[in-house]
């Protein structure tokens, strides 16, 4: 006799479950490709697909830094600059691959997320959700980039888990690109000071 399988009770649990991100919580995640997108209005957005540690994939996560009119989306670039910060990456590059605008120096980069899911309604009176990043985090620390910078520990990311909720945008406004969904976003993952701005050490897992 063989033995082929032993009970493994976290990969039963897993059985018949969605494997993309459904709710709301603290990922950590590998970013399988990030992309330039414009939406049909004609802003523009750097949108993410990752997959956790777990195997969930999560797609079409945008962050847009550029309204539809050419004015700046100041909380989109924060963002951008935050994960930039989480992953070591000291610039992005725009590159043609496989008929799609990608920033390669993120393909294969290690982040924790915290992922708020919002909800809303489609143009068909259907229901429909999103994910937006409230907040990156180190992968290793579970640190944000401003606890990281000025040696604080580890809080922000646990008080999100207990007091972040979805956001429901059912019903009250129809479907349209985000315009500046991250106008709090400085609450969320705390803007390191100017002086403090990028003086970490590369050779420390963050």
């Amino acid at each position: 006799m063989s033995i082929q399988f032993t009970y493994n009770q976290e990969q039963a649990v897993k059985a018949g479950n969605s494997n993309f991100i459904s709710e709301t919580g603290a990922y950590k995640c590998t970013i399988l490709e990030a992309k330039y997108t414009k939406s049909t209005s004609g802003a523009l957005a750097l949108e993410f697909s990752v997959e956790t540690d777990d195997e969930m994939k999560g797609n079409y996560i945008s962050v847009f830094y550029q309204a539809k009119n050419g004015e700046t989306l100041q909380g989109g670039h924060n963002m951008i600059q935050a994960i930039m910060g989480c992953t070591r990456v000291k610039q992005l590059s725009r590159v043609l691959k496989d008929g799609k605008d990608i920033a390669p120096e993120l393909t294969g980069k290690k982040v924790g997320l915290f992922l708020q899911k919002r909800l809303y309604t489609k143009g068909d009176g259907s229901d429909g959700y999103q994910f937006q990043i409230v907040c990156p985090f180190g992968y290793e620390t579970g640190k944000t980039l401003a606890e990281y910078i000025e040696n604080r520990p580890a809080e922000r990311i646990d008080y999100l888990i207990a007091h972040t909720a979805d956001k429901d945008d059912r019903n009250r406004q129809a479907p349209q690109p985000q315009q500046n969904p991250y106008q709090a976003q400085n609450e969320f993952y705390g803007q390191p000071s100017s002086a403090n701005s990028g003086n970490f050490d590369d050779s420390i897992p963050f």
